[in-house]
């Protein structure tokens, strides 16, 4: 799979280009790089990213854990390019910088975080030796990843202002010019096909709120009855102080104390479980709401950018690996 540009954006004399080319890839890299626990070792260790470049491209693309929610990433977005950047200001979302891939175009109240485009995505050397990029080497992995990424700038920097805006925060790399940047984007787009990004790149802006959810939910903590359960503390302790207040005799024979001790404990029974009937009340009918409009969305947009086969052959095959 070809890279998705045919010309390097930081295009120097030919004379030079081929002499050139190693130092400004290392130099395109940055400082230092901090491994990951893996099999080889507990991580954290502050390595140069040229002396470990296939781990360093793994931390700096893939999405493992946006990966690993796909299936639930309808409720925390549309499947959709991400707005550009003005219009995320006009929604009074601070650009936030982030070098964590997973992060990227995750939003919540009053930011979005995104990460910088490296200036060593945009060098054919780099997607030739190591993503795939047509040239015998590489990891097609890396390469879906990328394109997505490199795609999902296409769509944040759409205008001028764009450009600027992304310029003075830190995003793009600063010897790219407006005229580069828009011819970059003509060959990106002319050839892209989301059948060759990572299904991550379907989506667009992403909700934080609504993945932590999606994650608290696998690891089997609801959040939304975290109310519910502090007020069944409280009964419990109630109770219990009753019970010891039943067994001394001065309170055993007030009338008073026993007929109350007898509605609250009627009252904590039957409580909790209007508690739950209520949330499942209001929230269902919302939930239900929403999820016909997404679903009804997502198979629309899915057919329309030509993924609608294989999105079922995904979910076909996760199927059949859990039973």
């Amino acid at each position: 799979m070809a890279a998705p540009f045919t010309s390097d954006v930081f295009d120097e004399p030919a004379a030079t280009a081929s002499q050139n080319t190693a130092t400004d890839d290392l130099l395109a890299l940055p400082a230092s790089h901090r491994t990951r626990r893996s099999d080889h070792g507990p991580g954290d260790d502050i390595v140069l990213p040229a002396t470990h470049m296939r781990e360093f491209l793994q931390n700096e693309l893939l999405v493992p854990r946006l990966n690993e929610a796909a299936p639930w990433l309808w409720q925390c977005g549309r499947p959709m390019p991400p707005r550009p950047l003005h219009y995320q200001l006009l929604l009074r979302r601070a650009v936030a910088v982030t070098e964590d891939p997973d992060l990227h175009l995750v939003w919540s109240k009053g930011r979005i975080f995104v990460k910088p485009l490296p200036a060593w995505l945009l060098r054919r050397s780099v997607w030739e030796a190591h993503l795939g990029g047509g040239g015998g080497g590489g990891d097609e992995q890396l390469g879906a990843c990328a394109r997505g990424f490199l795609f999902s700038y296409c769509a944040l920097v759409a205008y001028r202002s764009d450009f600027r805006i992304a310029t003075e925060t830190g995003l793009l790399p600063e010897q790219l010019t407006w005229a580069a940047w828009k011819a970059l984007s003509r060959q990106v787009l002319d050839g892209h096909s989301y059948a060759q990004v990572n299904p991550r790149y379907w989506y667009g802006e992403l909700r934080l709120g609504r993945l932590n959810g999606i994650y608290r939910f696998r690891l089997g903590r609801l959040d939304n009855l975290g109310v519910l359960a502090a007020l069944l503390v409280y009964v419990v302790v109630v109770l219990t102080a009753m019970q010891v207040g039943l067994a001394v005799d001065d309170l055993k024979a007030n009338s008073a104390f026993r007929n109350a001790s007898y509605y609250f404990t009627v009252i904590s029974i039957l409580l909790p479980l209007a508690g739950v009937l209520v949330i499942a009340v209001l929230f269902l009918p919302i939930f239900c709401t929403n999820w016909r409009a997404t679903k009804r969305y997502e198979a629309d947009r899915f057919r329309h950018i030509g993924v609608d086969g294989i999105r079922k052959q995904e979910r076909g095959s996760s199927s059949s690996l859990q039973a």
